[in-house]
């Protein structure tokens, strides 16, 4: 259990949190819970009328958030998607206002606020009847999931509530169980530490096909709060690249990457070249600290198409 005036001292904590229909593996957790504690109103965001606006909880009166993984496996086996399920809490069931209120005390986020557009079901004469924007079932693309292209988002920013949400990264066990790297931040401050990030680009510069990756290193060169490792050691880098020459191409698998001090990994970049692309390219990535965006690496590196590709 976290709280949102902890976290502006700690800085951004990160953790592994196991698919919750099992027993966490070692090293993870259940989930993650932020206490939206400090001065009342605990829950700062503006209220609002359900009746007037379907996609809002309405009275702001929640005291913490959640994240949990969802995985298609024992008493989620019928949930509609694998991923991170983050929701708004209450510590005793209350009504949500206006003139149509219901018993709420949970309030899930949903990656994908807009309308599902899916057919709830046919009229007798063949008419279609869409879901309405209200129907629970708007929640199916709710998950959020990690890195780029996912069909999801990988972050969520509550800027009444000063928090930013992050779903860093996944890995699955020998068994398949779905492990998720989560991250949350304080956007009221961070542990005054050093924070610091390096870059390092790849030793090979010619590329032997025509699509392939290339693997930067980077190293968290920040120093820890101290000589015990706390949660608030870890930084989270948000990472971008792009590529100069014609023909060339450049993606990542992942917009973010997270490290203690000391720590380093790689960052596989997807580098392309089509068939009459130029000979040359310059490929720069850049990894910035979210906790002291001030500190920022970039690496340029130089690639050549390799022969049997011009």
């Amino acid at each position: 259990t976290l709280s949102r005036e902890g976290l502006a001292l700690t800085g951004p904590v990160v953790a592994y949190v196991t698919a919750r229909a099992v027993e966490p593996v070692a090293g993870s957790y259940a989930g993650i819970i932020v206490r939206l504690d400090g001065t009342e109103p605990h829950d700062r965001t503006p209220p609002d009328d359900p009746a007037e606006n379907p996609l809002s909880p309405g009275i702001p009166n929640f005291n913490f958030y959640s994240l949990e993984v969802v995985q298609r496996i024992g008493y989620d086996s019928f949930c509609p998607d694998n991923g991170v399920l983050l929701a708004k809490n209450k510590d005793k069931e209350s009504r949500n206002g206006g003139p149509n209120g219901f018993n709420c005390f949970n309030w899930v986020i949903d990656a994908h606020p807009e309308d599902i557009n899916m057919v709830d079901y046919i009229r007798p004469d063949g008419t279609p009847v869409m879901r309405t924007i209200a129907d629970y079932r708007q929640l199916n693309d709710a998950l959020f999931h990690a890195g780029l292209n996912s069909g999801s988002h990988y972050e969520w920013t509550d800027e009444h509530n000063r928090l930013h949400f992050y779903i860093i990264d996944l890995q699955r066990n020998g068994d398949g169980i779905l492990v998720y790297k989560l991250g949350v931040r304080s956007l009221d401050g961070s542990r005054p530490q050093k924070r610091g990030v390096e870059l390092k680009p790849p030793a090979i510069s010619r590329m032997k096909e025509s699509a392939e990756y290339h693997r930067f290193s980077i190293t968290n060169t920040g120093e820890k709060n101290g000589n015990k490792e706390t949660p608030g050691d870890h930084d989270i880098y948000r990472l971008s690249a792009e590529v100069s020459g014609g023909g060339w191409s450049v993606r990542l698998l992942n917009a973010l990457a997270s490290l203690r001090p000391g720590e380093t990994e790689d960052i596989p970049v997807y580098v392309s070249v089509d068939k009459n692309g130029s000979g040359k390219a310059t490929v720069t990535v850049t990894a910035q600290s979210e906790s002291n965006p001030s500190e920022k690496a970039v690496s340029v590196y130089q690639l050549k198409a390799g022969k049997k590709l011009r």
